[in-house]
């Protein structure tokens, strides 16, 4: 693991921004305010403690359905997915009876956020667009309107639909600056930096690379024109971004871009000390501290920065799990390079144990979507039955005057005419009305039971399909963790055998890494994908070896050369010669990328 697997990404989304209060009441607005300074302080907790005390307290429909579409957002940003999703039903219950589009508009714009924690980007462009809508011609709440591009620049950066991302990031800045937002501000211009930099990533332009740091500069100029009007998270991953770019990409020397990353941090600590950013940063920042100990040489500099990081996070309280998994693989490799076997193989042992319980983890929030999603499809599924419930009433309702007209003038005709038959009449009309109501009411039923049941049905047949396919995921994922643990206990008990403790990297690139390991790995890949190893064969020009087959393997599941050259204890320039080697092999042209290549097949 790298220092830069450990940096922050680029980007968060604003949770819950300061809110213009022309479409709220006073009490309202002043609340909203006041919930807006708590989250510049990174006070969740006091956030929702003084929502709770608004929504108590006011039964405008227009006012809770802002109430209610932050109280959903705090939580859904905590992973309080189910809480989140009732606060998000209560406020476009009262969005639906709502005078204002402004407050219809940020419901949807909580019902957007979750759908994008809930990773459907499909859902997320299409709520976004409704929010907008209401939205036009309104240009009193300009964060709304800022709030609803930022999650369309969110959905399609998962699709790396560059001129999509480009127009809502722009928009987003736009209107930051219209709404005299200096933490806005900020925050765009963050999106903007990291839009560049994954170009650059891409691209390995130059250009991409100033635009980017160009732009971190903006964010932090920003902050240092209005400390107090910036929040403590965007300060920090500001600081980090930077001093980031120092530690991967600046070009003059070691020392110099040391003491301008150390500024940086420098702030950053300051906010983390005072609890105005959360504390899982601290991994961020003692991390770049590490990768620069380790570009100096001193690996020991760089054992204690990450130790100070779980330190950290210990002391903060909360599951930081996945980020303390990748610190202690970054303590076992300095441990391996220091020939501590003893100490790696405890780091190497206590990170297994942290990956198991971010997976668990992982499986709790997954559980949490699937409900979600599965209660939205059934509400959904429910408002449409009611929907041709209300039709099919309305046209019952014309049917019955149709005949009870019909009635009246038979009666009345009847009464004229033969008024010695009138009782019998009566009596034998209301037997047949009677009989239609009964009618009617065992078909509606009838409609209903069978619709109830093929919904059902349709949403146990899809979430079969998602657990089949997340299950099928995890097994190759599993696969190669198990390959790279039996690998690890082979060698340390080679090393006690021999005695030798010199020889350990020579040993792990011998032929053991290509035996038994990898055919228990290409026996499991062969029961999910069993034509993939007799595809490869096929479409190969030349005979395929069992490493050639573990590096197409590595690649089909898209790991980097960093990762594969890290798996295998080799150097990336072995990975990459290994690569053109297979497209030798492939026969495929030099403009051709060999991973798309794999992707695309049929296997």
């Amino acid at each position: 693991m790298s220092v830069t697997d450990i940096v922050l990404s680029l980007l968060f989304l604003l949770l819950c921004p300061s809110l213009s209060a022309q479409h709220t009441a006073d009490f309202t607005g002043a609340t909203l305010e006041r919930v807006d300074q708590l989250q510049l302080q990174n006070n969740t907790e006091g956030a929702i403690s003084v929502l709770e005390t608004a929504i108590g307290r006011t039964t405008s429909p227009d006012d809770l359905s802002y109430l209610y579409a932050y109280q959903s957002g705090l939580y859904v940003s905590m992973d309080s997915l189910l809480i989140g999703k009732k606060y998000l039903d209560l406020s476009l219950e009262n969005a639906r009876k709502a005078k204002r589009n402004t407050s219809k508009a940020v419901a949807y714009r909580a019902k957007a956020y979750l759908n994008n924690i809930l990773n459907l980007p499909d859902s997320v462009v299409k709520d976004a667009l409704t929010g907008l809508k209401y939205l036009e011609g309104d240009d009193e709440d300009l964060i709304t309107t800022y709030n609803l591009n930022y999650l369309l620049y969110s959905a399609y950066s998962k699709w790396d639909a560059e001129e999509k991302m480009e127009k809502y990031i722009r928009t987003c800045a736009a209107y930051a600056v219209r709404a005299q937002s200096p933490n806005l501000q900020a925050n765009a211009n963050n999106g903007i930096s990291s839009m560049y930099l994954a170009r650059y990533r891409r691209t390995h332009r130059s250009n991409f690379l100033d635009s980017s740091y160009y732009y971190l500069n903006n964010a932090f100029a920003i902050h240092q024109k209005h400390p107090e009007k910036v929040s403590g998270n965007t300060l920090v991953i500001t600081c980090i971004n930077l001093a980031n770019y120092y530690l991967d990409f600046d070009g003059t020397g070691v020392a110099e871009r040391k003491q301008k990353a150390f500024d940086y941090l420098a702030l950053a600590e300051e906010k983390l000390n005072s609890k105005a950013a959360s504390a899982d940063k601290w991994i961020n920042v003692l991390g770049i501290k590490s990768g620069f100990a380790k570009l100096e040489g001193n690996v020991s500099l760089a054992e204690r920065y990450l130790l100070q990081g779980l330190g950290q996070l210990a002391s903060d309280g909360g599951n930081y799990f996945k980020l303390e998994y990748l610190v202690n693989k970054e303590l076992a490799d300095i441990s391996r390079k220091k020939d501590n076997l003893k100490s790696a193989l405890v780091y190497q042992q206590k990170a297994e144990e942290l990956l198991k319980k971010s997976f668990d983890e992982q499986q709790l929030l997954n559980a949490q979507k699937l409900e979600i999603q599965y209660e939205t499809e059934k509400k959904d599924q429910q408002l449409t039955l009611l929907n041709a419930r209300a039709a099919f009433q309305k046209r019952q309702n014309y049917l019955y005057v149709g005949i009870a007209a019909a009635l009246v003038f038979a009666l009345v005709f009847m009464f004229l005419s033969y008024h010695f038959k009138l009782r019998y009449s009566i009596e034998r009309e209301k037997k047949i009305q009677q009989e239609m109501e009964e009618g009617e009411r065992r078909m509606t039923i009838q409609i209903q039971l069978e619709k109830e049941e093929q919904a059902r049905l349709k949403a146990e047949q899809e979430l079969l399909e998602m657990k089949r396919q997340q299950l099928e995921k995890e097994t190759l994922t599993n696969s190669l963790i198990i390959a790279h643990k039996n690998d690890m206990f082979r060698q340390i008990q080679d090393k006690i055998q021999e005695g030798d403790t010199g020889n350990i990297q020579k040993l792990l690139k011998e032929e053991l890494l290509m035996r038994a390991d990898f055919e228990d790995i290409k026996m499991q890949i062969q029961e999910l994908h069993p034509n993939f190893f007799s595809h490869l064969s096929e479409k190969a020009s030349q005979r395929l070896t069992s490493l050639d087959l573990k590096y197409c393997a590595y690649l089909y599941l898209k790991m980097t050369t960093k990762q594969i050259a890290q798996l295998l204890h080799v150097e990336p320039q072995s990975v990459r010669m290994f690569k053109y080697r297979l497209k030798q092999k492939f026969g495929l042209d030099k403009d051709l990328d060999l991973e798309d290549f794999l992707q695309s097949a049929d296997f």
